[in-house]
């Protein structure tokens, strides 16, 4: 096992040299860390990692020789263990849809059920936020006691609160003549914030 140390030009991207995978193409080819240490073992090679955590440098990447992958991958007993990996991780990602659909059909149901009884208020035109805002407590209880009974993850509820927002909306169309449509408010401003999926384009060690 070797390292590559040799220094690069400042914001020059940082690749694997040739003949040498990294961890992260050995993923991408359906391979885990069970298969690595039991078919490659210790690794080859490593080279710095481009990615860092806040102002922490990650761990270097982890390379191995092409040629051996490519050997092991053509290994009889590897084949019947990428198999049952392959078949492993399709039957929990189908577990995990199952599971979000029923999720998302329990949250649309509490809001079907969510009918918030608003009035009208001397309001001049065009005050939505002071229309909404004598109701945001009761909305805001009715998420949390969502959020308790099925245990909601942040994002569950930040869902449910735009189902719930969407129902009390339509509510205050229906008491104040000027009160736009749901459909024609501006939708949700996206965030640029890392999910729990972009792990899989990270660069692991």
């Amino acid at each position: 096992m070797s390292s590559d140390n040799h220094k690069r030009p400042s914001g020059e991207a940082i690749t694997n040299p040739p003949g040498y995978l990294a961890t992260q193409d050995l993923r991408e080819r359906g391979w885990n860390p069970r298969l690595i240490t039991q078919f490659l073992g210790e690794h080859d090679l490593t080279r710095p990692n481009g990615l860092r955590m806040g102002r922490r440098k990650l761990p270097p990447v982890k390379l191995y020789l092409e040629r051996r992958v490519e050997a092991a991958e053509n290994d009889e007993e590897f084949l019947v263990l990428l198999q049952r990996v392959q078949d492993r991780r399709e039957r929990v990602q189908q577990r995990r849809a199952e599971q979000q659909r029923e999720r998302a059909e329990k949250m649309q149901h509490l809001a079907e059920q969510y009918h918030p009884q608003v009035s009208a208020l001397p309001l001049r035109k065009g005050a939505v936020r002071q229309a909404r805002a004598p109701y945001l407590g009761e909305l805001e209880a009715t998420v949390a006691r969502a959020a308790q009974q099925l245990n909601l993850s942040a994002a569950e509820q930040k869902e449910l609160r735009r189902l719930l927002t969407a129902q009390l909306n339509a509510a205050l169309c229906r008491v104040y003549p000027w009160f736009p449509s749901p459909q024609a408010l501006p939708a949700a401003r996206q965030t640029a914030q890392a999910r729990p999926a972009d792990w899989q384009s990270w660069e692991w060690d």
